[in-house]
């Protein structure tokens, strides 16, 4: 047995479903799901209906989330395709998430926004929080730019070409104040795999090529990605194999034990796969670093074969089933109490508490 112990483990980007789309995932299923997936504490993304784009939105997911989390949270505000909100909206809104999203091109949810209203967003945000954006192709240097331009603070969601890694790159070295995130999809899969994932690998942004992928790895050793994050997206399984398949794919359970086998394949150092889960996602959205007493046991010697049936997402499919993954989660601890050990959830629903608590 080699233990690794992680303090605060967050994934910064998961779509938890709730409230109109309960039949894909819910608060509790899926923060079950990231407990036994060894995190203490997600961000939810803000395009599940009713979208969480403006106070009510805010309001309603929060007090849902407050009655079914077992692990600590926070929420993203989202732009709204209809353009900016008011200045003074924003600024009663942004202390009490962990900054707002942008969808710059085609993806689940309809807040779809264009580039020139992008840059408006850019513009009018106030901050504390991380201006994040779903960003492909030619949008990514347009919002590198617009973050530069506006001297803002901003986040690259999963990253998964190596033209995108190298643009995020480069605007570091110019000193552009951006992050950058990978999913473990995107650092497993290929497009290559489609013919045996099937809908299991409808994902956005799609999967590369092996190029693509080596480059995903070069930025995480080379720094150019600074986060792993799931963006765990459920669908039921039905959907899924419907005519218009949607995008997204689970991943909360998988995602760290996918670093731990890529610390044992040698391709990354376990302290980088710390940093990636914990050190970087803790610094970026403004959390403590050192949390009292949460933390998570990480048995780096052991492995288990992924099997939709061992799942606690609601929606019980995976694109990992089958694969043998290393680093089996033993034990997770949030704020002195355990909440998870050796296979079973202990938090009750509600457990978990608002990292960005403020009234609404």
């Amino acid at each position: 047995m080699s233990l690794v112990r992680i303090v605060g483990t967050l994934d910064p980007h998961v779509h938890l479903r709730g409230m109109e789309w309960a039949h894909k995932g819910d608060f509790d299923t899926e923060t079950t799901a990231a407990v036994a997936g060894g995190y203490t504490a997600v961000l939810d993304m803000p395009n599940t209906p009713p979208s969480t784009t403006d106070g009510p939105g805010l309001e309603r997911k929060l007090s849902e989330l407050g009655g079914l989390a077992r692990c600590d949270y926070g929420v993203w505000l989202g732009a709204h395709p209809s353009g900016v909100r008011p200045r003074e909206e924003l600024a009663r809104l942004a202390p009490m998430v962990c900054g707002i999203k942008l969808y710059c091109g085609h993806t689940t949810g309809g807040l779809t926004i264009g580039a020139s209203d992008m840059d408006r967003q850019v513009a009018a945000w106030p901050g504390p929080g991380v201006i994040a954006a779903h960003a492909e192709g030619d949008m990514v240097p347009r919002f590198l730019e617009s973050l530069a331009r506006h001297r803002k603070r901003g986040h690259l969601c999963h990253v998964d070409t190596a033209r995108a890694v190298a643009e995020v790159a480069e605007h570091k070295r110019r000193g552009t104040q951006v992050t950058a995130g990978a999913c473990p999809h995107h650092l497993v899969f290929t497009e290559g795999d489609l013919w045996g994932l099937g809908p299991r690998g409808v994902m956005k942004p799609p999967l590369g090529t092996s190029a693509d992928r080596d480059a995903l790895w070069a930025g995480i050793r080379d720094g150019a990605i600074d986060v792993v994050e799931s963006d765990h997206a459920p669908h039921t399984w039905d959907e899924k194999l419907g005519s218009d398949t949607p995008f997204g794919v689970p991943g909360l359970e998988t995602t760290i034990p996918v670093l731990f086998t890529a610390v044992r394949e040698g391709r990354l150092t376990s302290e980088r796969a710390v940093e990636l889960v914990s050190v970087a996602p803790r610094r970026i959205f403004g959390l403590d670093p050192h949390p009292a007493e949460t933390y998570t046991v990480v048995d780096t010697g052991a492995s288990r074969v992924v099997g939709s049936g061992d799942l606690y997402t609601l929606c019980g499919w995976t694109p990992f089933s089958g694969m043998e993954l290393w680093g089996v989660i033993r034990r997770v601890v949030i704020r002195g109490t355990v909440v998870f050990e050796d296979g079973e959830v202990l938090a009750p629903p509600g457990f978990g508490l608002n990292l960005y608590a403020k009234s609404v």
